[in-house]
């Protein structure tokens, strides 16, 4: 196992971490603790803004979650592809630098 191993199970890592912060943020229900209905106050300009809160709380955290699936696939995807061009990323990372030779003077 090379140093560039460790890179690619940090990868990987990193992509399990965003599918289990998916999973809690599905599981909260963050949304569901916004009441719904109205408020006991029906029509009242309170009850509509707290609709438009829960409306607004339930496409944003779908989105998140939407954001943070692509980037767990990106991760994992990623890790895939470096694990199978062990050899060939390994030597991309480890290309040798060529040094300038002394200056010429004119």
């Amino acid at each position: 196992m090379t140093g560039y191993q460790v890179v690619v199970g940090k990868i990987r890592g990193t992509s399990q971490a965003a599918g289990r912060v998916v999973e809690g943020l599905r599981g909260a229900g963050c949304p569901a603790a916004v009441p719904a209905g109205d408020l006991g106050m029906p029509g009242s300009r309170a009850a509509l803004a707290m609709a438009r809160v829960k409306h607004v709380l339930v496409s944003r955290q779908a989105r998140f979650e939407a954001r943070l699936d692509i980037h767990a696939g990106n991760m994992a995807k990623a890790a895939d592809l470096y694990s199978a061009q062990d050899a060939a990323a390994a030597a991309d990372i480890t290309v040798p630098v060529p040094v300038p030779g002394p200056v010429k003077a004119g």
